[in-house]
């Protein structure tokens, strides 16, 4: 009885994954959000990325699936709500008439077992700001509909590891760490 439970369990869990689309997806920009929050001693403030686009193409992989992600960020399109500050981290920290493009590449596999429910996934990869690569990990909370997904995450990168000045002005300091949060569609292609 024991066995007939497992097996059953097992063959769930083989259904689930082989129901979840596979092949090719775009980005919906419109239906995404990426956003970024810096925490200063004065409170901090939250900027948003504009102009971005992604790619996945997912592929079944054993009995579940995995996604190639590629990201690009049109750095010049990030604001922050103050045209002084958004042109001081253009320009100044962000340099993006030199680089004007932030990229991401890496491979998204399920953490638990994957279904039609929001599973956990771990996004791994690279990503380049100011000619500076790092690895990143980026859990996620992934929801497969019929033809599309949904995921959601958060990552915190140092400033410092990609170059980036601390930005201050006067009494203002900020923190290293930069939080990035994603809100993300994806459509077949």
């Amino acid at each position: 009885m024991m066995m007939n439970v497992r097996s059953a369990v097992a063959a769930l869990v083989v259904a689930a994954a082989s129901l979840l689309p596979t092949g090719p997806f775009a980005l919906d920009a419109g239906a995404s959000r990426v956003q970024f929050f810096v925490k200063d001693n004065r409170g901090g403030f939250t900027g948003t990325v504009h102009d971005f686009s992604a790619t996945a193409t997912v592929k079944e992989q054993g009995d579940s699936v995995a996604g190639e992600v590629e990201v690009t960020i049109d750095a010049r399109t990030i604001t922050t709500g103050i045209g002084v500050r958004d042109r001081q981290m253009r320009n100044d920290f962000l340099e993006t008439a030199r680089y004007p493009f932030i990229t991401f590449h890496g491979i998204v596999v399920p953490a638990s077992n994957p279904s039609g429910l929001p599973f956990r996934a771990v996004l791994r990869g690279r990503l380049t700001i100011k000619g500076t690569t790092r690895e990143v990990e980026i859990p996620l909370r992934v929801t497969a509909l019929k033809d599309a997904y949904l995921a959601e995450g958060q990552v915190t990168v140092k400033m410092s590891e990609y170059h980036i000045p601390i930005p201050r002005f006067l009494v203002f300091v900020a923190q290293d760490p930069v939080v990035i949060t994603l809100q993300v569609r994806f459509e077949p292609k």
